[in-house]
């Protein structure tokens, strides 16, 4: 199954190149072309301003209307949730942190100035100087410490019971750049490495159609699951389209960049939306 709202996010720029294109990738232009051809987009079609946010918003809207009693958000920090939130216990007590000096002195200039309060007053002068000891490794803790970054997640999908358990995590790009490719494998890695208990599943979604760039994250990474395309019937017909195009080597069993595209489909790398929406409708239901 395409996305039902795949179709309507394509457009074209007023250059004439379609809305995934990379100016500079010939290669990009001509994939771009004929996906949209594929999923039946009117040339001359208005480019949509801010793709990527109409894309997250309608992925995330229609995930909703499956599964209202599941938790979907977006743009959620993955510190919020069960898994991740210990991540956010030490930062807390660095923002609330103070040494407790400041009072021990104000306790002190309350005392009366009698030489039956000299002991009290000596108690207090050494309570000060072992927080001001205390406070000292704790600064020094804090300056020691790592900070785990730890990026927003496009779209969340969580359990209500245990309390905001990630269930699936997705990252939403229209289209991919090595940069952007890097982010999403880095994020992947984090939730990984950082998790406390149940892994959620985590995907890159997009609307991507050259298979060089989703093999950056479809191959040699754990990090992401996989990579849900919006139009994957579509991207297959738009791969035979153009192979049909090109020449050949004679006895080649096909044109290397569809070989590629059908290898990562057949091994689970690339996956449909249709896909997605099975991982979310056998998730369990919470009334």
């Amino acid at each position: 199954m395409t996305a039902p709202f795949a179709a309507d996010l394509c457009g074209y720029r007023p250059n004439g190149n379609p809305s995934t294109s990379d100016s500079h990738d010939p290669g990009s232009i001509e994939w771009g072309h004929a996906l949209f051809a594929a999923l039946g987009v009117v040339p001359g079609t208005t480019e949509i301003p801010q793709v990527g946010s109409a894309m997250e918003k309608r992925a995330a809207a229609h995930l909703t209307s499956l599964r209202p009693d599941l938790m979907l958000a977006q743009s959620r920090p993955a510190l919020e949730f069960d898994q991740y939130r210990h991540l956010n216990v030490f930062r807390q007590f660095g923002k609330t942190y103070r040494g407790p000096a400041a009072e021990l002195d104000e306790a002190l200039d309350e005392l009366p100035s009698t030489p039956e309060f000299s002991s009290v007053r000596d108690h207090i002068h050494a309570a000060i100087a072992a927080a001001q000891q205390d406070h000292q490794l704790v600064v020094q803790l804090q300056d020691t410490m790592p900070e785990e970054s730890l990026l927003k997640i496009d779209i969340t999908v969580a359990a209500p019971e245990p309390i905001d358990r990630l269930l699936i995590g997705l990252s939403s790009k229209w289209t991919l750049r090595t940069d952007r490719a890097q982010d999403c494998v880095s994020q992947g890695s984090k939730l990984v490495n950082h998790r406390r208990g149940h892994m959620p599943h985590y995907a890159v979604l997009t609307m991507e159609p050259r298979p060089s760039m989703l093999k950056l994250i479809a191959y040699g990474s754990g990090a992401v699951d996989c990579i849900y395309h919006l139009a994957l019937p579509e991207l297959q017909q738009a791969a035979m389209q153009i192979e049909s195009t090109k020449k050949t080597r004679a006895g080649a069993p096909g044109w290397p960049p569809r070989l590629m595209l059908e290898r990562m489909i057949a091994q689970g790398r690339i996956r449909s939306y249709q896909q997605l929406v099975d991982e979310v409708l056998r998730l369990p239901r919470w009334s």
